[in-house]
């Protein structure tokens, strides 16, 4: 149940008055608008109920492996949010990300809480506890990966603007998006890619998902959608890389 909250990436219209502004103060949601690179981005989800599903059986597998492979074959750049349970029930996966040359990883929360409620049915997550969700995913991370995240994504983009100051605190920023690949329990590949056709502009931050479930279609629309943009005239870097350094980035 909790994992059908992240529909929200594949729908529009009334549904979003139920989530916080994903651009509160201090979030980052795309680059520089002047040069026309994209950066593609893959959330890592897991929650105590996708971890169940596992154990139940009842998901064979929270790891698309279709994503990388899609991303390898094309040679494309991309960046990795992990939360830490993902890195903790897939370590050796994490680990492989993290050690491809094209590829960086990030941190999204320990097990996908809702920071600031309401939040398309995640748990809430006490204020009291919020600093430690944070600092127990990057010891997460860190610990599978050998990675260390400077990059906080909030589950769902629920965040007030004291959140991203409890990221700041430990050294985060908070990056979110500006383009929705609508993957999430998507089984139509050809509606992923038109949806992200249609709304990359310079500078794009993508959202897309590699903890497809149920639905793992996002692999398969991967190349569509690479071959689409590099056909107008884009190139993919990392977060990191797009960015550049702080002063450069853009809300």
């Amino acid at each position: 149940m909790k994992r059908l909250c992240c529909l929200l990436f594949g729908l529009l219209g009334p549904v979003q008055a139920l989530t916080p502004s994903l651009d509160a103060p201090g979030i980052v949601t795309h680059g520089p608008r002047t040069v026309r690179e994209v950066a593609l981005t893959f959330d890592a989800d897991m929650t105590p109920g996708m971890e169940g599903e596992l154990r139940r059986g009842q998901v064979g597998s929270f790891y698309n492996a279709g994503v990388v492979q899609a991303l390898e074959s094309t040679h494309t750049p991309a960046t990795f949010f992990l939360t830490g349970m993902w890195a903790q029930v897939y370590p050796q996966q994490a680990r492989a990300l993290a050690r491809h040359p094209g590829f960086e990883i990030e941190n999204h929360s320990f097990d996908h809480p809702g920071f600031s409620q309401p939040c398309y049915g995640l748990k809430a997550v006490a204020r009291s506890d919020k600093a430690a969700d944070i600092e127990r995913a990057q010891a997460a991370i860190r610990e599978a990966t050998g990675a260390n995240p400077r990059y906080f994504r909030f589950p769902g983009g629920c965040a007030s603007e004291s959140d991203v100051h409890l990221a700041e605190a430990q050294g985060l920023q908070v990056i979110h998006w500006d383009v929705v690949g609508g993957d999430v329990n998507q089984p139509d590949p050809a509606r992923i890619v038109r949806q992200v056709l249609d709304r990359v502009q310079p500078g794009s931050i993508v959202v897309l998902h590699v903890s497809g479930g149920h639905a793992p279609a996002t692999g398969l629309a991967l190349p569509a959608i690479i071959s689409g943009l590099k056909a107008r005239g884009y190139s993919f870097v990392t977060v990191r890389e797009l960015l550049g350094p702080p002063a450069t980035a853009h809300r």
